[in-house]
Formats: structure tokens, C-alpha cells, sequence
């Protein structure tokens, strides 16, 4: 009832698998957190089954735990995502790109918005939000959501430092 109705529902989908699907209860429910392990592999399940989802690995934490960027959108724009990066690399710098050139990019661009999650181990429903956020993002056909996939690239780290989150899960567990 405290909720906007534009959250207060979570969609369903025949074909891609929700976090309560995956988990086996409802990201952010109480008394459950979840591992990187568990995180990840809910992203995995959710770049298989859907065109709408792309994972690619940032790197390796201290502790050799993989870092990953998630991006959402429309299928047509992840295909043509190293376009949409040299357009929004030429707008960032005026003085290698024209005005003129600098409207129509501007124009034929989308917007990069990046969300991160878990930067801090003590911070743990981040992690849990970004997954429920991310399936909404792929599946959800609500004109808000349409119009999100359309005209942006929606990045998400769900765990930044993965070492310390693990750490925070087994003691949390103990």
C-alpha cells in the first residue's frame, strides 16, 4: 500500500526467470542475503534468457572474485552498443567533436546510466534490489519501462566489492 503503483507489482514472464525463481524466495526478503556466487549466477539466468540482457566481466577483485557489468536495453541497441560508446566517447570531449557533428550525435545516441551496488560490505540490500530491478528492466512491458530500454543503456554493477560482501554473507550466516 506505501508503494507507487509503478513498483508494486513485479511482472511475470513465461521465458525469463525472476529472482524468486532462481533463489528460491523474494530478493530482499528477510532474513536472507545472498552470495556473489548467487548473484551472479541469477544475471547468468537472466543474460540466457533474454536478447535484452549482455554480461561482461570488469575484471577480478583482490581476493580473484569476478567484477560484472550487466547492461540492459532494447536487443537493437545492445547489437549496436560499441556504436552508441564511440558516440557518447565523441560528446564528452568538445574539442574533438564539432557542434554540428556534436546535435546530430546527440540525437542518434542513447544514455549510459550505470548503477552499482554492494560497495560497501555492510551495505547489503543494494545487491538484492539491483536483481529484482534488473528483471523489471528485461521483462516488464509498462510504457515507463519501454520507454527506459529504448532510449537508455542501463549499466548495473550489483557487487562492487565482492570480497567484502561475501565476508559480510558468511558472518551474517554464522
Amino acid at each position: 500500500q506505501f508503494l507507487p503503483e509503478s513498483t508494486a507489482y513485479i511482472p511475470d514472464s513465461a521465458t525469463v526467470p525472476s529472482p524468486e525463481k532462481v533463489l528460491g524466495h523474494l530478493a530482499g526478503a528477510p532474513d536472507e542475503l545472498s552470495r556473489t556466487q548467487e548473484i551472479y549466477a541469477y544475471f547468468r539466468r537472466l543474460d540466457e534468457a533474454s536478447d535484452r540482457v549482455r554480461i561482461e566481466s570488469l575484471g577480478r577483485s583482490e581476493e580473484g572474485r569476478e567484477i560484472l557489468v550487466v547492461a540492459i536495453s532494447e536487443a537493437s541497441n545492445l547489437a549496436n552498443l560499441e556504436r552508441f560508446k564511440g558516440v557518447t566517447a565523441a560528446l564528452a570531449d568538445p574539442r574533438r567533436t564539432a557542434r554540428a557533428e556534436a546535435l546530430q550525435l546527440a540525437r542518434e545516441g542513447k544514455v549510459f546510466y550505470w548503477l552499482t551496488g554492494g560497495l560497501h560490505s555492510t551495505e547489503t540490500g543494494s545487491p538484492e534490489m539491483l536483481m529484482e530491478l534488473a528483471y523489471r528492466l528485461a521483462v516488464s512491458e509498462r510504457a515507463e519501462i519501454r520507454s527506459i530500454r529504448e532510449n537508455a543503456i542501463v549499466l548495473i554493477t550489483p557487487v562492487v566489492e565482492p570480497d567484502g560482501r561475501d565476508r559480510m554473507v558468511e558472518w551474517y550466516y554464522r
